[in-house]
């Protein structure tokens, strides 16, 4: 759901994060840390009169090993955004805390690099 993304991009972007759509290219420099707004999902369920259903969406916070912390508060910073109730431009979404989900890693797939990559999985109940 669009709505779903653009908030959190904007949520990103106002928080004061490099943010982008789309993974940036090896080739490509770009200053770490970053999120990249990942995937969405919507489990949609239709009554008679009422949308209802989810939206799940992952961020990811890239970063250097140095920046570890860095990438763990900018995971909370998203994970704690998505419990309660989140107001996007159309919709009302709520977020139970037992929904979200974050991790933290380090990655090699770029060659001769090891990342820090914090995942935050969020799904929000659409009301």
């Amino acid at each position: 759901m669009q709505d779903v993304y653009d908030y959190y991009f904007r949520l990103s972007k106002k928080l004061g994060y490099e943010t982008y759509d789309y993974l940036p290219a090896e080739d490509k420099k770009v200053e770490y840390p970053f999120v990249y707004i990942g995937n969405t999902q919507e489990v949609p369920n239709q009554t008679k009169t009422n949308l209802t259903g989810s939206v799940v969406l992952s961020i990811d916070c890239w970063g250097t090993p140095k920046q570890r912390l860095i990438i763990s508060e900018m995971v909370e910073r998203f994970f704690n955004a998505s419990i309660g109730r989140v107001h996007t431009e159309n919709y009302l979404f709520y977020g139970n805390a037992q929904q979200q989900s974050k991790q933290i890693q380090l990655d090699t797939s770029v060659p001769n690099s090891t990342l820090v990559r914090g995942m935050v999985t969020i799904e929000l109940q659409i009301l």
